[in-house]
């Protein structure tokens, strides 16, 4: 079974503090930086813990600190 996959771009003097997010939330999401320059990120999401990770990243969203979610094909298929 492979992991759900999202990428997001975020500003990027906030990296830190979304990925903080996703440990801090019983590591819901793996997250790393795809993109330095694009600030675009990517996250792999174990399917048991789907919804908790829209939760999180919805309200980021709605805060401002993250930007054009997508799920996508998981890239390591």
């Amino acid at each position: 079974m492979y992991s759900k996959y999202y990428t997001a771009k975020s500003l990027k003097s906030m990296t830190w503090f979304i990925f903080g997010v996703f440990r801090n939330e019983e590591n819901v999401a793996f997250g790393r930086t795809l993109d330095k320059n694009e600030s675009l990120l990517e996250f792999f999401v174990s399917p048991n813990y789907e919804a908790h990770f829209l939760k999180v990243a919805n309200y980021l969203s709605q805060k401002g600190y993250l930007f054009e979610l997508k799920e996508k094909v998981n890239r390591l298929k």
